[in-house]
């Protein structure tokens, strides 16, 4: 009889690790594997982002998507709703949609690269749905919740792999909200849903931040719509939001580095000499490209891009459509000599 691949088992054992970025909560995240936690924002909307690799790398659990949208119901919009959707690519005027519709479409555009890659279900969850509509109505609120598992599988480096994805879409009247939550093993990517319950129940908010968070929000309203009024030129509006995600990336990631977390700068190091496991997968997640220069090392980048040139000596890049080229760069105020222009791996 055959028997599936062995895989790491999971483990309640947490650690707690910080967000580095900035500074907006706490979780554990399980002792001894490849641990990040980190705030992303793409066109400010936060998101918060999270992926555990088992020490073998037989395992990959994550959560968060930074290119999910926010949703506006078209009933709730307002003139001034179409306006600001109108500047801002990461939000959506459309009417609500139930999980186990939304998230088969979702798993095919956002993993659908991977080799050998095939949707096997999706199925809605009662339980888990039951579960969060009464944790919405203890806190007062009446929200529709459903909540989606969608199996797929794919191959990773030549060696079989299983994913589960659970998806929910939450909708409170104005708009509606989308969560993600995932799990890639060599075994059955089941056996780690306590192991993901208890990440989950270990997640502490800084107050401060929600705090900061409120304060600013009618003031990031108010700024996408003057800089809907100030950028008129697509072109312009493009290279400047594209420059803008660069910009925040590598913010990012120099916050990553900063923390000093061994666990996952080993795992970094991997990437950069070569060990692919898990990477395609990652980037997708992450919303990143892998690219390598022309001395051979491998460096992570924004996913917005279809073509990058990279500093040859601080490696912070650019990047642009298939048009951009050396005189992009010169457009920009930047000497041409300083770059190279690093490509993507496939």
């Amino acid at each position: 009889m055959k028997t599936a691949p062995r895989s790491t088992p999971p483990t309640t054992d947490l650690v707690t690790v910080r967000d580095p970025v900035e500074n907006a909560y706490t979780m554990g995240m399980p002792k001894g594997w490849h641990n990040q936690t980190y705030s992303a924002r793409v066109y400010d909307i936060h998101s918060m982002v999270t992926h555990s690799v088992s020490p073998d790398g037989s395992v990959l659990i994550f959560s968060g998507d930074p290119s999910i949208p926010q949703y506006w119901n078209p009933a709730a919009a307002t003139p001034v709703h179409y306006d600001m959707a109108r500047v801002h690519p990461r939000m959506k005027i459309e009417p609500f949609v139930p999980a186990t519709d939304y998230f088969p479409g979702y798993v095919k555009r956002k993993f659908g690269k991977l080799p050998d890659f095939k949707l096997l279900s999706t199925e809605a969850d009662a339980q888990a749905e039951q579960k969060l509509r009464k944790r919405f109505a203890d806190a007062g609120l009446r929200v529709q919740a459903t909540i989606a598992n969608v199996a797929f599988s794919y191959m990773d480096g030549g060696k079989p792999m299983n994913a589960l994805i659970i998806g929910s879409t939450t909708d409170n009247g104005s708009f509606w909200v989308v969560t993600v939550t995932g799990i890639a093993a060599s075994g059955d990517p089941k056996q780690y849903l306590p192991m993901i319950e208890a990440m989950g129940r270990s997640y502490q908010q800084n107050p401060a931040w929600q705090a900061e968070q409120n304060r600013k929000h009618q003031e990031r309203m108010a700024q996408i719509q003057e800089f809907g009024r100030q950028m008129t030129a697509q072109h312009h509006r493009n290279m400047a939001a594209l420059q803008q995600s660069a910009q925040r990336h590598q913010q990012r990631m120099e916050a990553i580095h900063a923390q000093g977390d061994a666990s996952m700068k080993s795992y970094y190091d991997r990437m950069a000499a070569g060990d692919t496991q898990h990477r395609n997968f990652l980037n997708y997640v992450n919303e990143e490209n892998t690219v390598v220069g022309s001395s051979g090392k491998t460096f992570q980048v924004d996913s917005s891009y279809q073509r990058y040139f990279m500093h040859k000596r601080d490696h912070t890049y650019v990047g642009g459509d298939v048009r951009m080229d050396l005189d992009t760069l010169r457009s920009l105020g930047l000497n041409p000599d300083d770059y190279e222009e690093v490509k993507i791996v496939k």
